[in-house]
């Protein structure tokens, strides 16, 4: 038996070298993308923890209600819990130009006395290097205050650094006085803060890094600072600190956690990686079907040489043996050919802004994704191939001889008079001829597999592309927001309705107030509305608050307190706790206070303004009963243009603006949608991936239908066909199988796509509305059609080109 094995080796691998070199093919086009998929998706969901832990991240930040406090930040890094304490300052600043402030270089000034973006929460150089902390004269700039302004590594500054009388005179912005400090600085890196990688467009500013030296040097004209903190057991200490710095701090400090911003960087990445993963399992499992359909046609070609080796007398495992040379060495191949197509490709992923950033660039070999996806198809491809070769042993001549079966349509075609070489084509798909025929269903099932993830990825893009241009279905139910002080300041409510009742443009407007509170235990930032607003965030199950009584919440925030609506949940309110019944599930607009977290899609809550703690204090932190809020949400009349009036606004509101300054801002998408965007085509690329494996495999099935149908177009041949004709017949033959294939496909593509959207949809907590493009599913069905044609080229010319003579000769 190890002879006749042996011996057929070389002579398998030999005359079979096509087929396994389409296997192969096969299996890299389908496999690879499968394994590139999914260690992507787990090296983009896993990213923000590495990249926090390479910048030495903080684990929450402290800001003292009153400003600077020397004693009360000593205390609070001397706590036990605390292993790492660095401070971040900042001070009123500008560019100098001739000598004089150019206000219209935005950007905040972010300096340390200790170390803050050195070694803790370390600045990302991407131009550039980062500056010595010794010396006062090297500065960097954020990405964006680069792109704004245009500066770049090696520019010199000239910075004037003022004392809070001058900026706070009214005078100052129309006669400015010499500043209190002057100094030249060189710009030696352009890069990002550890929390702009993942960022909302509402966070998005200039920034400018100062190093200790300079701001040691400006130390008399600090404003303002923040308490960075690296805690012994991260996590686990935040609740035991923040009872500590609430006894240490005056109240009203803010405390921000970075797992809150690591959750809202888990939701920008999560969509993503479900994506990917989702898009690889389907290429996977189309791939496994593609390949074993392969496999299986290929052990077709040799049942006469194991009738053959049966009728010398071979012993029945040797025949089994032999019949697995040449499908093993096409699965081995493919399979390495998938994991060097997927480790070659790695350096693509993770997917969005953050493949640049830290140390995600160049390849990985995700061991446990290629070893564990290798074994899964290793053993899946090896089983179907001992069983078809098993199953295919065990035939004997008498059994594969089977009558012809008409096909219903094949005799329809024919009685309608259609061409010959299409009637013909037909035969050939959907007839098995005793026995010669390859049937072809497996290859449309291939095909339709294939079209349908196509149309399902060109379904996920549309509705993708269709979600970052809408705002409306990521809380922006209007077109203008109105903020005063960075959320901080008020905005007069007399005032308002006079400019804005009088702008024929603006069809409605509301106000609310930003704060935040424990509902249940949980903090939650809070948007405090009148019940009968006009203008509101997207309610997408339930209702608008009517009462007192009454709460919305965000999908994420109810999902965290195990609720739902027709739930009660009660707010904390300082210590006069209030209970309220939820009463609907909204998708929140990213809005914020700068430094603090804010609402943002799946999380925040909307009450009536009396229960946001500190609604009625304003910016100075007076109280009072008539103030006005702190935004306004501004829905223009239909067929406004959206930038000229934008631009009106910025200059009819400019009398509220009053001491806190006010912004008129267009809408400002989440990090989870700028960072959605940047998935572009990657579901449509996924699926061109596989619709290439599907179109190997058409043409591996027609190269096979060919050659066992080769007596049966030497027949038609000597009936009178030309070599148009039959290249006509196989044609025929490719485009009737991708028509069924298409009639299956495309729904089932569209019912994926449309499923696949609303989960990614859900996993964001926005609007759901999947969009399937009608032009996108034409081009669909045409390329497939092309595709079709294109495949049958090499096996029509082979039907041209069959020996007559010597085919006639040898039956």
């Amino acid at each position: 038996m190890i002879r006749v094995v042996a011996y057929l080796v070389p002579i398998r691998l030999r005359t079979r070298w096509r087929g396994c070199a389409g296997i192969a093919l096969l299996l890299g086009l389908t496999l690879g993308p499968t394994l590139f998929a999914i260690a992507g998706a787990r090296r983009t969901q896993s990213w923000n923890d590495r990249f926090l832990r390479s910048v030495n991240a903080s684990t929450m930040s402290v800001a003292s209600a009153t400003g600077l406090d020397p004693a009360g930040d000593a205390a609070i890094s001397a706590l036990p819990q605390v292993a790492s304490s660095r401070m971040w300052v900042s001070m009123d600043m500008a560019v100098l130009v001739d000598g004089s402030p150019d206000f219209s270089q935005q950007f905040e000034p972010s300096g340390t006395l200790d170390g803050e973006y050195f070694d803790q929460d370390r600045f990302t150089v991407r131009r550039g290097v980062l500056p010595d902390p010794t010396r006062p004269d090297e500065v960097a700039f954020n990405e964006l205050a680069a792109e704004r302004y245009g500066y770049h590594v090696g520019q010199v500054l000239q910075l004037g650094v003022y004392s809070q009388a001058q900026y706070s005179d009214p005078s100052f912005l129309a006669h400015p006085t010499a500043p209190a400090q002057r100094r030249a600085v060189t710009v030696v890196g352009i890069g990002l803060f550890p929390d702009e990688v993942l960022q909302d467009d509402a966070d998005r500013t200039g920034r400018l890094l100062l190093t200790p030296a300079f701001t040691t040097g400006a130390a008399p004209y600090l404003t303002y600072g923040l308490r960075a903190l690296v805690l012994e057991h991260g996590d686990a200490d935040v609740a035991t600190v923040t009872a500590s710095v609430q006894r240490l701090q005056p109240p009203g400090a803010e405390i921000r956690f970075t797992s809150t911003d690591r959750l809202h960087a888990r939701q920008a990445l999560r969509p993503w990686s479900i994506m990917l993963a989702l898009f690889g399992l389907i290429a996977g499992l189309a791939g496994l079907i593609l390949g074993i359909q392969a496999i299986a046609r290929l052990h077709r070609r040799d049942r006469a040489e194991r009738e053959m080796l049966r009728a010398y007398g071979a012993p029945p495992r040797a025949i089994l043996l032999s019949s697995l040379i040449a499908p093993t060495a096409g699965v081995v191949a493919g399979i390495g050919l998938a994991v060097v197509a997927a480790i070659a490709a790695s350096s693509l992923m993770p997917i969005g802004p953050v493949r640049t950033v830290g140390a995600e660039r160049g390849v990985d070999v995700d061991a446990t994704v290629l070893g564990f996806g290798v074994i899964v198809f290793v053993v899946v491809l090896f089983v179907a191939t001992l069983v078809i070769a098993r199953l295919g042993s065990a035939e004997r001549t008498a059994t594969l001889r089977r009558s012809r079966r008409t096909s219903r349509l094949v005799g329809a075609a024919a009685s309608a008079g259609l061409p010959p070489t299409m009637v013909t084509g037909l035969r050939m798909t959907f007839e098995r001829n005793d026995g010669t025929g390859v049937p072809m269903r497996s290859v449309i099932g291939g095909a339709a597999i294939a079209i349908a993830a196509l149309v399902a990825g060109i379904t996920f893009a549309a509705s993708l592309a269709t979600l970052t241009s809408t705002p409306r279905l990521f809380g922006w139910d209007w077109n203008t927001m109105v903020m005063a002080g960075n959320g901080y300041g008020n905005i007069d409510a007399g005032q308002t309705a006079a400019i804005l009742g009088a702008d024929e443009h603006v069809a409605d407007w509301s106000g609310a107030y930003f704060g935040d509170d424990t509902v249940d235990g949980l903090r939650v930032p809070l948007l405090g509305m009148q019940p009968a607003s006009a203008v509101t965030p997207p309610i997408v199950r339930g209702r608008n608050i009517r009462a007192a009584d009454e709460i919305v919440l965000g999908a994420a925030t109810a999902a965290d307190l195990g609720k739902h609506i027709g739930d009660t949940v009660t707010l904390a309110g300082g210590g006069d706790p209030h209970q309220v019944n939820i009463v609907g599930i909204a998708t929140f607009p990213t809005i914020r206070r700068i430094h603090i977290s804010h609402i943002s899609l799946g999380v925040g809550a909307i009450v009536v303004p009396e229960l946001v703690p500190g609604y009625d204090r304003d910016i100075t932190g007076v109280q009072g009963t008539n103030l006005g809020p702190h935004v306004l949400f501004v829905r223009y009349r239909p067929g406004t243009n959206a930038h000229d009036e934008l631009v009106l606004l910025r200059s009819t509101t400019a009398p509220l603006a009053g001491f806190a300054g006010i912004d008129i801002l267009p809408p400002q998408r989440p990090a989870e949608i700028v960072n959605s965007s940047s998935l572009g085509g990657a579901p449509v690329d996924l699926s061109i991936a596989l619709a290439l494996g599907a179109a190997v495999s058409l043409a591996l099935a027609l190269g096979t239908s060919v050659r066992r149908r080769s007596k049966e177009l030497a027949i038609l041949t000597a009936l009178g066909f030309t070599r148009r004709q039959l290249a006509a017949t196989v044609a025929w033959h490719s485009t009737a199988a991708t028509v069924i294939g298409l009639a299956i496909g495309v729904p089932l593509g569209v019912a994926l796509g449309r499923g696949l959207w609303t989960l990614f949809a859900d996993q964001l907590d926005v609007v759901v509305e999947p969009i399937q493009p009608l032009l996108g599913s034409i081009g669909v069905i045409l390329a497939a059609l092309v595709v079709a044609y294109a495949a049958a080229v090499l096996p029509a010319r082979a039907a041209g080109r069959i020996d007559l003579a010597r085919l006639l000769r040898a039956t």
